[in-house]
C-alpha cells in the first residue's frame, strides 16, 4: 500500500531526477565512444544518484512504470561498473610507468597494461550494448516526460515544507547511522570487508547529502565535502586491496600461459620484479592511505561532524510561511496510490514568517 504524499515532496524530488536523467544523456556519446574516461565516470555516478533519489520519491511515480525504470537503471550502473574500475587500474599502473621507473620493472608493467587493455576493450562491449538498448527502448525519453510533468507545477507552490524537511531528516540520519555502524571495525587494517561495506555505507550517505542539501542552503556542503574525502580515502584502500588479493592470481595466470605457450616459464623472469615492485608499491599506498583516514576520522571526531550534521537536519523549517502555503496545496496522488494520513505531512506553528527556509534555527 502507498501513501499518499505532497505535492511539494514530489516537485522537489522530480526536479532533482530530471538532473539526473539530463546529465546520463548528456555523457552516453562519450561513454559509448570511450574517449574520455570521465563520461563512464559522470553517467555511472548520475545513476547512482538517481537510484537513490528512486529510493525516496517512489509513491511519486507511476507504479509500474517506476519498477522497469529502476531495473533500466541499474543495469547502467552495473555495465559501467567493470569499465570504471578497469579505467582507474589502468589509470594507476599508466602513472606510474613514466620515465623515472627503473628499466628492469618496465617489462612487468607493461604486461599487466596489455592484460588490463585486453579487458576493457571485452567491458567496452558490453558498455556499448547496454547503452544502446537503452536508447532504443526510449527509457530516459519516459522518465523525463514524467518528471518534467511533475516538476512543472513548481509555480505557486511552496517546496520547503514540514514533509520534505521530514522525509530529508529520516533518510539522512538513516544513511548516517548505517555508516557510523562500522565507526568501531575501523582500527584493525585487516578488517578488508568492513571498511569497504563502510565505504558503500559512505557512498550512500553522500548522495542523500547532495539529494536533500538545497533545502538546508549552504549548511550540508562541508559535510558532503568531508564524506567526498571520506570516500576518497576508503576507495584508495580498497583499490590496494583489490590489487593486493588479485596480483597474486594474476601472475599464476601468466604462468601458465607461458608455459603453454613456450613449453617452458623461462619468460616470466623478466616480468617478476616490475610485477613484485607494483606489489610492493600497492601495500605501501594501502598503508599510507590507511593511516590517513585514520587521521581524517579522528580530526571530524574532534570536530564533532557527526553531532553537527544530526544538529543541522533538526527540520529547520520557515513554518508559519509553509501553513499559509499548504492552504491552498493539493496533494499529489499517482497511479494506483492509496490514501492513508501522513502525520509528518502537518504543519507546526512557528514565529518565523521569512520565505526562504533557515538553515540556522
Amino acid at each position: 500500500m502507498r501513501k499518499k504524499v505532497q505535492k511539494s515532496v514530489c516537485i522537489f524530488g522530480a526536479a532533482f531526477m530530471l538532473e539526473q536523467v539530463n546529465r546520463i544523456e548528456a555523457e552516453i556519446d562519450g561513454a559509448i565512444a570511450a574517449s574520455d574516461i570521465e563520461s563512464i565516470h559522470q553517467l555511472r555516478v548520475a545513476s547512482r544518484r538517481l537510484r537513490n533519489a528512486f529510493e525516496y520519491f517512489k509513491n511519486c511515480l507511476p507504479q509500474k512504470s517506476s519498477k522497469d525504470w529502476q531495473t533500466g537503471i541499474r543495469k547502467i550502473t552495473h555495465a559501467l561498473g567493470t569499465a570504471r574500475d578497469l579505467d582507474i587500474q589502468i589509470e594507476c599502473i599508466a602513472q606510474l610507468d613514466d620515465d623515472t621507473l627503473d628499466l628492469k620493472f618496465k617489462p612487468g608493467y607493461n604486461r599487466l597494461l596489455l592484460r588490463l587493455n585486453q579487458r576493457r576493450e571485452k567491458a567496452q562491449k558490453k558498455v556499448i550494448k547496454t547503452l544502446k538498448n537503452l536508447r532504443e527502448n526510449d527509457l530516459l525519453s519516459k522518465m523525463r516526460q514524467n518528471f518534467e510533468s511533475l516538476a512543472a507545477g513548481a509555480e505557486g507552490i511552496y517546496l520547503f515544507t514540514p514533509a520534505l524537511y521530514e522525509k530529508a531528516f529520516s533518510a539522512i540520519t538513516e544513511k548516517l547511522e548505517e555508516f557510523l555502524s562500522y565507526q568501531s571495525e575501523i582500527y584493525d587494517p585487516n578488517n578488508v570487508e568492513k571498511l569497504h561495506a563502510m565505504r558503500i555505507a559512505g557512498k550512500h550517505l553522500r548522495y542523500t547529502l547532495e539529494l536533500f542539501a538545497p533545502i538546508y542552503k549552504q549548511a550540508l556542503l562541508p559535510h558532503i565535502q568531508a564524506m567526498k574525502e571520506i570516500q576518497d580515502l576508503l576507495g584508495e584502500i580498497h583499490d590496494a586491496d583489490v590489487w593486493i588479493s588479485w596480483l597474486p592470481k594474476f601472475i599464476d595466470q601468466e604462468r601458465a600461459l607461458i608455459d603453454d605457450y613456450f613449453g617452458n616459464v623461462g619468460p616470466l623472469k623478466r616480468l617478476l620484479p616490475g610485477f613484485n615492485h607494483f606489489i610492493a608499491n600497492r601495500q605501501s599506498q594501502r598503508e599510507q592511505q590507511y593511516q590517513l583516514f585514520l587521521s581524517t576520522w579522528d580530526t571530524l571526531l574532534m570536530e564533532k561532524a557527526w553531532h553537527s550534521l544530526r544538529q543541522i537536519i533538526q527540520a529547520p523549517i520557515n513554518v508559519e510561511a509553509a501553513i499559509i502555503h499548504l492552504a491552498a496545496e493539493e496533494t499529489f496522488l499517482p497511479e494506483d496510490v492509496v490514501e492513508e494520513t501522513d502525520a509528518a505531512d502537518a504543519p507546526i506553528s512557528s514565529s518565523d514568517t521569512s520565505a526562504t527556509p533557515n538553515p540556522d534555527l
